[in-house]
């Protein structure tokens, strides 16, 4: 029998994470929801939050992250029409966009295989917020909402104008 050498092991590695993504898993008043962890700069508690006027509900205002203002999204009112209670705040990373989600509590880091994942049709003219959810998966028994940052900011884009 032989055994792998480290260059095979490195070989089946890689395959693995070229058919696989990392996702950071957190839940949103009782919901799990995730984003891929490439998309996330920060996590912080929730701190001081300065209100901008005639702006849509579900964003609260500005939070401040050494020196760079984030638009705080209240994404219990995006996805479920309910204000999500504060208690942490998800920092996209700037090459994305000034974004910041509010969100209860990170459960995981899932790597999460890609024939896993299960793409959500949407209907079109849809006028929801979960279309901002376009696929999904199952985690420790649970429905793992995957959003989509693009579709939630070009929904939010054309509501401003």
């Amino acid at each position: 029998m032989s055994e792998r050498t480290d260059a095979e092991k490195q070989v089946e590695e890689s395959a693995e994470t070229i058919n696989s993504e990392k996702f950071l898993v957190f839940s949103i008043m009782e919901k799990s929801y995730c984003l891929p962890s490439r998309l996330i700069g920060e996590i912080a508690l929730f701190d001081a939050v300065y209100p901008l006027p005639l702006m849509p509900s579900y964003i609260l205002g500005i939070v401040n992250r050494y020196s760079t203002p984030y638009a705080l999204f209240d994404t219990g009112l995006l996805l479920q029409k309910t204000p999500c209670p504060r208690k942490k705040v998800l920092i996209l990373k700037e090459e994305i966009d000034k974004v910041a989600f509010l969100i209860d509590d990170i459960t995981a880091i899932a790597d999460i295989q890609n024939d896993e994942i299960l793409t959500i049709e949407k209907k079109s003219g849809s006028d929801e917020f979960t279309d901002g959810i376009n696929a999904s998966f199952k985690w420790n028994k649970d429905d793992v909402f995957i959003l989509d940052v693009n579709k939630i900011l070009n929904r939010v884009s054309e509501e401003l104008l």
